[in-house]
């Protein structure tokens, strides 16, 4: 199911012509895009997420280090 999102988001993004050439990173740590995309999904995909702020939840479920004052703004802006 991973490999195939995976297959399924690079030929999406490619077709758009907005390919992506590298896995962005949330402070040090490269993200991983199924697990980003399990979390909106969990969460109520992003309409739902970005309507109820779930942003920095999305954050804290990929790990990230609490003390980040842009950590939902940065997370939305990479699942985008």
């Amino acid at each position: 199911e991973e490999e195939s999102f995976l297959v399924s988001l690079y030929k999406f993004m490619k077709d758009r012509h907005t390919p992506i050439e590298r896995i962005p990173h949330l402070g040090f740590k490269q993200i991983n895009l199924w697990k980003i995309y399990k979390a909106v999904e969990k969460l109520g995909a992003y309409e739902l997420v970005t309507g109820r702020r779930l942003w920095k939840n999305v954050y804290d479920e990929l790990g990230g280090s609490p003390g980040s004052t842009s950590a939902a703004t940065c997370t939305r802006r990479h699942y985008e």
